[in-house]
């Protein structure tokens, strides 16, 4: 029987106590939930009885009709309500895809986001990565797939910009195989850019998005955008699963995009994220300033390399109460790497600072760290 072994990041998460500064996961910060205008929309949702019972597999229709408009006025890509379904997260839209349409064969880039790795590893996918963009070409047929993420990459942070993005498209119209592109950040780009996504140039896709980044997580709630073909044949593989994503949840986001503007929130999200990044990366600039890092246009996180192995590095950093992620995890076959991913939407100012002062001493235990860094 085959051994099926947890994410690396939630057994960080599950490993971490009240010491612990933590840069480890994909957390939003809670500070920022809408929980005022929720409660509004959870008491007008509660008057509907309905709302807790069983409702369409596809999803709530209202909820549905503001994704697809997101779609169309946001992204440039026309949408309706029909080429839309509801998931209970982006993780179990990874698992019903792939189980609808893919063979065997699956690329992804290269690091890629452990929980795709995790979720493709566990129906027995073989895993295969590519270093550029350019590789694709002689890799791709119509019998594998192509993961990617096109906007703010975790763990990596980067952006295919817009040529990039009509190359690609080309290379899948030629190859014609299954494209499944992860939008999970797309609408934290601290500038407020929206890109025009790859599945908008290429039919036979399927385009990922989530609440958890841009509302908050613990609603459980992501959808697919794929034509209705594709949605209807996955519709099998969801109602397998668990019938439909919980009413009450849909019915919630539904009625609270009902009556808030949806991008207002977003706005906030971004600045707030925006001034994390710069005083993390301000930090790591004053005290390790051997870690090699590009800062981000938007996302979640800060990637960049140590002069040493980060696996290593971070069993050590636990030790001293610091979390944060190396990139061996993002690799599908595990190879070493002095690359690392930090965080930063989750702490606080001084959080970022003295997470980083405990991980310069540990780098140089013999130097003096004086707190430079100023939130």
């Amino acid at each position: 029987m085959k051994k099926l072994e947890r994410s690396y990041i939630r057994q960080i998460l599950d490993a971490i106590n009240e010491r612990t500064i933590s840069f480890a996961g994909g957390l939003p910060n809670e500070n920022l939930f809408p929980v005022k205008d929720l409660k509004v929309a959870t008491n007008k949702v509660l008057e509907n009885p309905l709302c807790l019972q069983y409702s369409k597999s596809q999803g709530v229709e209202g909820l549905r009709e503001k994704i697809a408009d997101i779609y169309t006025n946001k992204f440039d890509f026309p949408t309706n309500k029909d080429e839309i379904l509801i998931t209970t997260g982006s993780q179990q839209a990874f698992d019903i895809i792939a189980k609808t349409f893919l063979d065997k064969e699956l690329y992804v880039q290269k690091p890629t986001y452990i929980g795709a790795l995790s979720a493709y590893k566990v129906l027995d996918m073989d895993i295969k990565s590519f270093d550029d963009l350019d590789d694709l070409e002689n890799k791709l047929n119509s019998t594998n797939g192509f993961y990617a993420m096109s906007d703010f990459t975790n763990p990596t942070g980067r952006v295919i910009d817009q040529k990039r993005r009509e190359d690609v498209a080309k290379i899948l119209n030629k190859k014609e195989c299954y494209f499944i592109e992860d939008g999970a950040y797309s609408l934290i780009d601290f500038n407020g850019v929206i890109r025009k996504p790859i599945s908008a140039l290429y039919e036979k896709s399927f385009h990922m998005g989530s609440f958890s980044k841009i509302v908050a997580p613990g609603f459980r709630v992501g959808w697919i955008r794929a034509k209705k073909e594709y949605i209807d044949q996955m519709m099998v593989s969801k109602e397998a699963v668990d019938l439909h994503t919980s009413t009450f949840n849909q019915m919630i986001l539904d009625e609270y995009m009902n009556e808030f503007d949806l991008f207002e929130h977003i706005k906030l999200v971004r600045k707030e994220y925006k001034s994390k990044m710069e005083y993390m990366a301000e930090c790591f600039e004053k005290y390790i300033p051997s870690f090699e890092f590009k800062r981000p246009q938007g996302g979640m996180f800060i990637y960049g390399s140590f002069k040493e192995d980060s696996f290593e590095l971070a069993k050590k950093a636990l030790e001293v109460d610091v979390a944060f992620v190396p990139a061996k995890v993002f690799f599908h076959n595990n190879q070493d790497s002095n690359e690392a991913r930090f965080n930063f939407t989750n702490s606080t100012f001084e959080q970022i600072e003295q997470g980083i002062i405990r991980l310069a001493k540990l780098l140089s235990p013999n130097n003096e760290i004086k707190k430079e860094c100023i939130a």
